[in-house]
């Protein structure tokens, strides 16, 4: 066994047994006084966690709960200036007909819907509490008679349910994928004609200068130059910019229904809000699990750069119209600058036949 030297004499060679079960006593109670601070401290985080996620989440309630009254009251406004346009307008032309008639059908079947698919799900529900609390007050004690319950009935019931539930959404899913097909069609159709609206901005030259009238041939055909240079040079800048935008595009692997989801959770919060940025990114994890916080930051960055390119060619545009509009005015006023000038110089040299005619005379 050890031995400690015994501490009661200067220079004793006295030793005495080392006391084995105290200092057992002694590390028990360092490991347990040790687990409590660790177990304390997890629950100061699992305290401060929560408290971090509920604050969040009011966060989040009061952002969703500001956006869903606005597009409430958006919608409420469309209806009701839909409704109004209707009502004026109605008479002047078959379509209005047609949207009527198509507002009818539309609202039968969604009362058909409620009927067939919310209506027996809504009794079913409240059957299941009924027979719930008839289940509860026995067990209470607060009834003395046991409620009858065909639990077997009861589960056949919310099995049919679930499987008509069930036929319902793959319908409304095949609906669904139907119509995005069809908005895509006409997205692409809509793109189309947007490109043709876009390169008769820049290469067509604009009425008021076909329609020029201006004395000198050789100024007209002047100002044609200078526009179709200044239009391509700004058409130039166009291309360059959607060549940009084109290549972003190509480079991202993300599919188009997680970039759906993206683009509609930042622009949900406004600009000026506090801790936008990790209220967004907190809300975009919790939508799109998939995606690591890494891969948020890297596609929120490209985001950023897309539309900051989106927003130079809106402010191309922009500026272009602004100086089309300008060299038209300026070839406008230019042009007739020059008929005042020319009708001058007509007059000027009818006054100087006239006078040679009658120096002529006098002559004579």
């Amino acid at each position: 066994n050890l031995v400690v030297p015994a501490r009661n004499a200067l220079c004793s060679q006295k030793y005495k047994p080392v006391d084995y079960k105290h200092l057992y006593d002694l590390a028990a109670e360092a490991k347990m006084a040790s687990a409590q601070i660790q177990l304390k401290i997890k629950k100061a985080e699992q305290v401060s966690k929560i408290s971090k996620e509920q604050m969040l989440l009011k966060q989040h309630h009061q952002v969703w709960w500001q956006e869903l009254k606005k597009l409430s009251e958006s919608r409420q406004k469309a209806e009701e200036e839909m409704k109004t346009f209707l009502a004026e307008d109605s008479h002047k032309n078959n379509f209005f007909f047609d949207l009527r008639d198509l507002e009818q059908k539309l609202s039968k079947e969604w009362d058909t819907y409620q009927i067939n698919a919310l209506v027996p799900v809504w009794q079913l529900k409240e059957d299941l509490k009924l027979e719930l609390s008839k289940m509860q007050r026995y067990l209470s004690k607060e009834s003395c008679q046991k409620p009858k319950i065909n639990s077997a009935e009861m589960l056949q019931q919310i099995k049919f349910m679930k499987k008509q539930q069930k036929a319902i959404l793959e319908g409304l899913v095949l609906e669904s994928l139907a119509l995005e097909r069809e908005l895509k069609e006409y997205k692409e159709n809509a793109l189309m004609h947007s490109s043709e609206e876009k390169n008769g901005l820049f290469l067509e030259v604009p009425p008021e200068l076909l329609s020029l009238e201006c004395p000198y041939p050789d100024l007209k055909t002047l100002v044609m130059e200078e526009y179709q240079e200044l239009a391509s040079g700004y058409w130039a800048k166009l291309q360059e910019v959607d060549q940009q935008l084109e290549a972003l595009a190509r480079n991202s692997d993300w599919k188009e229904e997680d970039q759906w989801v993206f683009q509609t959770v930042i622009n949900q919060y406004p600009s000026d809000l506090q801790r936008r940025r990790t209220l967004y990114l907190d809300m975009l994890q919790r939508y799109l699990p998939h995606k690591s916080r890494q891969e948020l930051v890297v596609h929120e960055k490209a985001w950023n750069h897309y539309h900051s390119i989106r927003n130079q060619r809106r402010v191309l545009l922009l500026t272009w119209a602004q100086v089309r509009k300008a060299f038209v005015l300026r070839a406008v006023a230019t042009a007739a600058e020059a008929a005042a000038a020319h009708e001058a110089e007509v007059v000027l040299a009818d006054s100087r036949q006239k006078q040679l005619e009658i120096c002529a005379d006098l002559k004579a």
